[in-house]
């Protein structure tokens, strides 16, 4: 089953209730109305009953496409083992204020990465270069990022700590959504400009989840990135990382949803 849901606000949150008889997989996918791999939210849980998803869009576009089915079924266009709610629409609220997103600095790199993160799947690679309006600061979008000897590397960004260049990798950021890309982004500016220590990996990985979930991006969607990003290179330094970035996400949103979600829940916002 397929919705369009227009835009009303600038900044938007889509509720979504769903209902099942039995516990079915199912699939929620809510996608750019003509732009291909540029998804907002995407996620399969098991539901038993009815669960409400809330799904958050900093700078709404014109439309959004949500697709909506029993994994096990595929899309139909009726299905008697679900039923969809009304879908409701509201502007995003945020129930605190980061006071780094106030510095000059985090909103002009928060301007540049949105549009970057919405347009990544579009726009030209193979070493296209980037700049912000400002100019401070530069993506370098590759297919691939290679090492100095020319080998594939698994991670889908970098920054350069001399340049504060930002190396993206496209292969990896068409299979992130938008509000992941902008999770990515967000860890390597915290590198370079948030980070009292440059090279730590936790601290750049706490910054970057404050400062996208302050913005308004859905908890989900920080989970999903992340946890690419860690199966994609496994190590006990990512698993402690993740372990972290798991308490952090939990204690943080429950902080900005002004404790209007559960401790233990990760499908909403």
């Amino acid at each position: 089953m397929n919705y369009q849901v227009g835009r009303q606000y600038s900044d938007q949150t889509i509720r979504i209730p769903i209902r099942t008889w039995g516990a079915a997989r199912v699939v929620i996918k809510v996608n750019h109305y003509s732009k291909p791999n540029t998804s907002y939210f995407d996620t399969a849980p098991i539901i038993n009953g009815f669960e409400t998803f809330i799904v958050k869009i900093p700078n709404m576009p014109e439309s959004v496409i949500i697709e909506l089915y029993n994994e096990a079924n595929g899309n139909l266009d009726a299905d008697n083992t679900l039923a969809v709610g009304s879908i409701s629409v509201m502007p995003i609220k945020l129930g605190w204020q980061i006071s780094k997103i106030m510095n000059p600095t985090v909103s002009s790199f928060a301007r540049f990465s949105d549009i970057f993160a919405e347009d990544a799947a579009i726009i030209s690679a193979q070493n296209s270069i980037y700049l912000s309006e400002c100019g401070r600061f530069r993506i370098d979008y590759k297919d691939v990022i290679r090492n100095d000897e020319g080998d594939v590397l698994r991670t889908p960004a970098r920054i350069n700590s001399k340049t504060k260049i930002i190396e993206i990798s496209k292969k990896h950021y068409l299979g992130y959504t938008v509000p992941g890309r902008k999770a990515i982004n967000w860890h390597e500016f915290s590198h370079m400009f948030i980070n009292k220590d440059r090279k730590n990996e936790m601290e750049a990985d706490k910054n970057a989840i404050m400062l996208y979930l302050g913005t308004g991006n859905p908890t989900i969607e920080a989970y999903n990135v992340f946890l690419k990003v860690f199966k994609n290179s496994p190590s006990d330094l990512n698993k402690a990382r993740y372990n972290e970035i798991n308490k952090y996400i939990k204690e943080l949103s429950y902080r900005i949803n002004s404790n209007q979600i559960s401790r233990n829940s990760q499908r909403n916002n």
